[in-house]
C-alpha cells in the first residue's frame, strides 16, 4: 500500500510549511458602498467569513480589503501580485459589483459612474487583470461573488448582484474560476447577513480533504441547496489532475497504511486518483491507482496502461530525436453527463495551443454510442499533451481528460472520465 503515497510526495512536501515558496495568499475583497450604484449590504460581513475561513485552511497571509475605488483597486492587485509570484496558492476573492459589457467582465471599483460604455478602461477593473494578480503562483484560484448586469442607466434593486444577461464565459490555462450564479441566474445577498455563495465558500475552503479540484462542485452543491435550486454557482477550470490539498491530508510514514477513506468519499476519490494517474501516463502512477482501488472501477484500464508501458517494443517503441505525428484519433463516447442529457459539445486543444475545430465556438457534437474520427493530425518534437474539452452547458469549457504524447511510436488508448463524461481514445504515433 506504501506505493500509494510515492506519486505524492513530491506535491505534499511542497506544501510542507518549511519549504521557502510554499506559501498560500489571498486577497479577499468586499465592495458595497457605491457612489452611483445601488449599495450591497452583505460583502462587508462575507469578506470577515472568507478571510476567516482561509486563515483555517492554512494561507499564511490573508490580505482583506473593502470599498475600494479605483485607484485603490489598481494598487491593491499590484501589491498581491508580488506576493502572489512563487506561491503554492494564490486566491482572490471579490463581493460586489461587476457586469459584461464589450465581450468583457468588469469588475466596478466604488467610485465608478460609466456614463457610457467607453467609460470601461478607465473606471473599472477588466477580469483579467485581477487573473493576472494570481499568475506568478504555482495554484491559481479566482472567486467572484459579484453581479451579472449593468446598474448604470437603470434602477437597481438592492440586495441583488445578478440579472439573466450573466457574465461572459471565460477561457483561461492553469486557473479555477468559480463564479456565485450562472449566467440567467441571481446571485443575491440572502436574508440573512451573509450571502449563500459566501457561507458555502467559509464552510469548504478550510474543509479536510477536499481537493481543489473538487471545490466549486462542493460549493455549488450547497448553494444549490440553501437556494431551493435558484441559484446554481459555476465553475471554468483547466488546472493540474493531480490532487491538490488546501488542508492537505495527513503524510504517513513509509510503513504506515494510508488513512481510511470514508465509503461515502471514496467514489469521488477514486475519479480524483485516476484523473492524477492519466496525467502522470507512468507505471508508478498507475500501480498508485490499482494498490488503493486493487477492484476499482478502472483496475482494468490501469493494467493495461501498465503492460503497454512496460512493452520493450512493437507497439509503443522507443523513438529518440526526430519528429513526430500524433494520428488516426478516435473518440469514442461511453457516457455522457450534460445538463438536462443534451449531448457533449467536443473540441481538441494540441500543445496547450492549437485549437480543433479552428473556430471559437466550433465543436463536434458527440452522444453516448458515437465516435469521432478527427480529420487532423498534429506535429511534435518533443513531450506535448493532446487535451479533449466540451463546451459548458451554462458557459465556459470543462476538461474532459488530458494525453501526455510522448516521444514514443506506437497505438495508444486512453480512457477519460472528466466532467462525469466517459469517452475513450485511440491515435497513432508515428515517427516523422
Amino acid at each position: 500500500m506504501t506505493r500509494f503515497w510515492f506519486p505524492f510526495l513530491a506535491l505534499l512536501l511542497l506544501l510542507a510549511p518549511g519549504a521557502a515558496e510554499a506559501r498560500k495568499v489571498a486577497l479577499v475583497i468586499g465592495n458595497g458602498q457605491y457612489a452611483a450604484a445601488s449599495p450591497l449590504a452583505n460583502p462587508a460581513n462575507d469578506i470577515r467569513i472568507v478571510a476567516d475561513a482561509a486563515r483555517s485552511a492554512g494561507f499564511d497571509e490573508v490580505v482583506v480589503a473593502s470599498d475600494l475605488d479605483n485607484r485603490a483597486f489598481q494598487a491593491a492587485m499590484r501589491d498581491f501580485r508580488a506576493k502572489a509570484n512563487g506561491a503554492e496558492v494564490a486566491m482572490v476573492y471579490f463581493a460586489g459589483h461587476g457586469i459584461e459589457a464589450q465581450g468583457r467582465n468588469w469588475l466596478l471599483p466604488t467610485d465608478a459612474r460609466l456614463e457610457s460604455d467607453l467609460d470601461l478602461p478607465y473606471e473599472a477593473i477588466q477580469l483579467d487583470r485581477l487573473m493576472e494578480a494570481v499568475s506568478g503562483a504555482q495554484v491559481r484560484l479566482v472567486i467572484l461573488d459579484s453581479c451579472r448586469n449593468n446598474p448604470f442607466g437603470q434602477n437597481w434593486r438592492s440586495g441583488t448582484r445578478a440579472v439573466a444577461r450573466g457574465l461572459a464565459g471565460v477561457e483561461a490555462d492553469d486557473v479555477l474560476v468559480i463564479f456565485a450564479a450562472a449566467p440567467g441566474q441571481t446571485a443575491s445577498d440572502g436574508t440573512g447577513a451573509n450571502s449563500p455563495f459566501a457561507l458555502a465558500l467559509a464552510r469548504r475552503l478550510p474543509e479536510p480533504d477536499l481537493p481543489v479540484q473538487l471545490l466549486g462542485g462542493a460549493i455549488r452543491d450547497d448553494v444549490l441547496a440553501a437556494t431551493g435550486g435558484n441559484q446554481r454557482p459555476f465553475v471554468s477550470a483547466s488546472i493540474t489532475g493531480t490532487p491538490v490539498y488546501l488542508v492537505p491530508r495527513t503524510v504517513p510514514t513509509l510503513v504506515a497504511a494510508p488513512a481510511a477513506v470514508p465509503a461515502g468519499d471514496r467514489g469521488a476519490s477514486e475519479e480524483i486518483f485516476w484523473k492524477g494517474a492519466l496525467a502522470e501516463s507512468s507505471v508508478r502512477a498507475f500501480s498508485a491507482y490499482l494498490s488503493e482501488f486493487p477492484d476499482g472501477r478502472y483496475a482494468s484500464d490501469a493494467s493495461d496502461a501498465i503492460a503497454r508501458l512496460l512493452q520493450p517494443s512493437g507497439d509503443g517503441a522507443a523513438v529518440r530525436g526526430g519528429r513526430y505525428r500524433v494520428s488516426d484519433i478516435v473518440i469514442e463516447c461511453f457516457k455522457v453527463t450534460g445538463y438536462l442529457g443534451l449531448p457533449d459539445q467536443l473540441f481538441l486543444r494540441f500543445g496547450g495551443e492549437t485549437r480543433f475545430p479552428e473556430g471559437g465556438k466550433d465543436a463536434y457534437t458527440m452522444k453516448k454510442g458515437q465516435r469521432w474520427a478527427v480529420p487532423r493530425s498534429f506535429d511534435f518534437d518533443r513531450a506535448t499533451t493532446l487535451q479533449v474539452l466540451e463546451h459548458d452547458d451554462i458557459g465556459g469549457n470543462d476538461i474532459i481528460g488530458t494525453i501526455d504524447l510522448e516521444p514514443r511510436t506506437g497505438t495508444f488508448t486512453r480512457t477519460l472520465n472528466g466532467d462525469r463524461s466517459e469517452y475513450r481514445v485511440t491515435y497513432v504515433v508515428s515517427a516523422e
